[in-house]
């Protein structure tokens, strides 16, 4: 069985006030009502009272909406890699892939269907902010890095050639999960990320047929 990574516990579980500085805590509230409520429907004042901060505060530390929203795509991402990453970097075996895919699977059973924070932010903000958009690109390619990461062990450690490409599968694979969270959330099931799981288990086999 694949060991879990309670993934969702920063989007789920009581925030002790005590438990992080006022800047920490406004990001982990950005990230939670962003992914539930969606950018649009939030407003700062909402999140600094869920944080305990005062407008001049939020002020301090961001200088506009925007660029609190940025900072929250960065934060979600860094979280979420930190959690990710032992599973991610590598990848010996085929008989490890469903551990490997771990982390997209439990994105996809954070509470109601949720998704991944990251791109539910990007599918509304990124057609109307040209530096929200840069963010999340400049993340997506943090995560797509980590996959290539474990994907190049795994060719490394089969001695698969030029026809096994790390970076572009893990391109396809960071297409397939998106598209398989956003599926999920609209339609409240989880069949399509383990479509996907399964689907890419075969591209793997196929390497050696």
């Amino acid at each position: 069985m694949s060991k879990s990574l309670s993934l969702d516990l920063e989007w789920a579980r009581p925030i002790a006030a005590s438990r992080a500085d006022k800047r920490t805590l406004l990001l982990i509230h950005g990230v939670r009502l962003f992914h539930r409520q969606g950018v649009n429907g939030t407003g700062i004042a909402e999140i600094m009272d869920r944080a305990g901060v005062g407008k001049g505060q939020f002020y301090h530390y961001f200088a506009s909406k925007e660029e609190f929203i940025c900072e929250v795509v960065r934060y979600a991402m860094s979280y979420f890699l930190r959690r990710a990453a032992s599973h991610l970097v590598s990848l010996a075996r085929l008989e490890e892939w469903d551990a490997w895919f771990q982390p997209f699977v439990e994105l996809a059973l954070i509470p109601d269907f949720l998704g991944c924070p990251v791109g539910s932010m990007a599918l509304e903000q990124c057609a109307s902010s040209t530096a929200v958009q840069a963010t999340v690109a400049e993340q997506m390619h943090l995560w797509i890095g980590a996959m290539t990461q474990g994907l190049q062990v795994f060719k490394a450690t089969h001695g698969l050639g030029d026809g096994f490409d790390p970076e572009s599968m893990a391109h396809d694979l960071a297409a397939d999960i998106q598209g398989a969270l956003l599926l999920g959330r609209a339609i409240q099931s989880t069949r399509y990320i383990y479509a996907v799981r399964e689907r890419h288990r075969q591209a793997l086999q196929a390497f050696f047929a």
